[in-house]
């Protein structure tokens, strides 16, 4: 028996679907079995109906359709085409000519013709991992986003038309591809670095996150910057490869939410009061959530200090992993979460912890609760923890543009590309390959575990040390670590203020800038 091959998406994960049908002389029936869901159970209509307008004589006929595995529940109009070509191949005298490195997604209406669904790109870009070589797909959609070295689109607009090609015959296209979109202009963003005045540490801190991929977290008095930094920190960010654009793309599409198709990287920043949910994903149809639509670019929190502490501690484990796995009785899914975590909050209710301008009016116990919402686990997996306090005007804005920085970020990370074989930056490679790629010396090593003995450092810190020191010496284009790297590194943690401390004043997050 003959089989047409097509895919399901579990989250943003593909898995290949077998169709097969089987005809017997009965009163007319379509029975779908294999787990459809209640939208897939619908197909039968649309299939039988499309079957009619091609004039197949259908009369005292049973049709059962099988969707292999039957052990997955599939859902969704992707398979209307290949359940009609799997009945198709059954009435005919003649099988089709479909291999198995064909893959079928479109969705038909009533006439037969060909129609996109909900997750037609994410399948696709499922197909070609999948191994497929040819996949069929209805005619209208933008596709040029999918590299045409790997695979063949066919975009066809009937039922009619996909037997034809089929059995030989030439498809004619009317249409070219849209381009891919172009980088936005330096001009087009709202915020740039050379416009922030004064925070030269801070900035120094921004670029090295942007180039390995670092988690910061700031806090300070209302109207010190951190805003501001953390908004211009998505403009020296490199621009996406083509296949980032794609994934990102993608993820967009399956939580139905619209975003150009741009090389720019995501930035999200959702309000304190968002539920656990809306940040990490899920339902009772999950779908992905704002760590999920950060990947690969920015998830900025701001107000830290407002989200609820339970909200907050569902971050680690995505911070980890780069990926979130939602667990429901029906599914089970997987997103990806490869962001980069930039927040900010007051270092106390009133906002005023330490400040030398006003007078903080919270107790030593609101001061703790308060900055206690961020618990110890999350705030060890920020590489970088610093402490602002206000600028004047006259401070020198300084400096260099996003667009001078960005291409000193997007050079770092090329580095890293080569070492990790374009997987990984820094920030969130494997510890054992960090460790056999950094090129530390003997002493550069001892350094820092005396510097983490002393400090009483958890081995977590000492590989953050390590991350932090290699993204530094990136960016000054060296290929081992640079003496001076590691002395930023262990002095910027033997500073760095520690979450919970009422006594923390502004000036302990201060960090000695790497001479430029």
């Amino acid at each position: 028996m003959r089989a047409i091959y097509s895919v399901g998406l579990e989250g943003s994960q593909g898995h290949i679907v077998t169709i097969e049908a089987r005809i017997r002389e009965e009163k007319e029936n379509v029975v779908i079995v294999g787990l459809p869901d209640a939208t897939l159970k619908e197909s039968r209509e649309r299939v039988m109906s499309a079957l009619h307008a091609l004039i197949l004589d259908l009369t005292m006929i049973k049709v059962t359709i099988q969707l292999f595995p039957s052990d997955r529940q599939e859902q969704g109009t992707g398979f209307d085409l290949a359940m009609a070509l799997a009945v198709i191949d059954r009435i005919n005298k003649r099988p089709l000519p479909i291999g198995p490195e064909t893959c079928v997604l479109a969705s038909i209406n009533l006439y037969g013709a060909l129609m996109p669904f909900h997750g037609l790109l994410p399948s696709i870009n499922q197909a070609r991992k999948l191994g497929f070589k040819r996949i069929l797909v209805p005619a209208g959609p933008n596709y040029s986003l999918f590299p045409k070295d790997d695979i063949e689109l066919v975009e066809l607009e009937d039922i009619t038309q996909t037997i034809q090609y089929l059995n030989g015959q030439p498809i004619l296209r009317l249409t070219e591809p849209e381009p891919l979109p172009q980088p936005e202009a330096d001009d087009s963003f709202t915020v740039d670095f050379s416009a922030v005045r004064g925070h030269q540490e801070a900035k120094k801190v921004l670029e090295i996150a942007a180039a390995g991929g670092h988690h910061v977290l700031f806090t300070g008095p209302p109207g010190c910057g951190k805003t501001m930094l953390a908004e211009a920190f998505h403009t020296i960010l490199p621009n996406l490869t083509e296949e980032e654009v794609l994934d990102v793309h993608n993820t967009y599409l399956l939580a139905k939410q619209d975003r150009p198709i741009t090389k720019r990287p995501p930035y999200r920043h959702p309000h304190h009061s968002a539920s656990a949910m809306s940040l990490i994903g899920g339902g009772t149809y999950p779908k992905p959530g704002e760590i999920s639509l950060a990947d690969r670019g920015v998830l900025f929190l701001d107000e830290l200090g407002e989200f609820s502490r339970k909200t907050l501690d569902m971050l680690r484990q995505p911070m980890e992993s780069g990926t979130v796995e939602i667990s429901r009785v029906k599914q089970a899914v997987r997103y990806p979460a490869n962001f980069i975590l930039i927040s900010a909050t007051n270092p106390c209710p009133c906002g005023y912890h330490g400040s030398h301008q006003r007078y903080c009016s919270c107790s030593a116990s609101q001061v703790r609760n308060y900055q206690l919402k961020a618990s110890g686990p999350l705030n060890d997996r920020l590489d970088f923890i610093m402490s602002l306090k206000s600028t004047g005007i006259l401070d020198d804005g300084a400096g260099k543009t996003s667009k001078v920085i960005r291409e000193r970020t997007t050079t770092a990370r090329k580095q890293q590309q080569l070492r990790y074989n374009g997987k990984y930056l820094n920030g969130n490679a494997p510890a054992k390959l960090v460790f056999d790629s950094c090129q530390a010396t003997p002493k550069q090593i001892e350094t820092i575990n005396d510097a983490c003995y002393e400090n009483k450092c958890i081995n977590r810190t000492q590989l953050k040390l390590i991350r932090i020191a290699r993204t530094i010496s990136d960016l000054e284009g060296t290929y081992g670590l640079t003496d001076e790297s590691i002395e930023f590194a262990v002095n910027y943690r033997k500073l760095m203020p520690t979450p919970g401390d009422a006594n923390v004043s502004e000036e302990g997050g201060e960090v000695t800038s790497l001479e430029e």
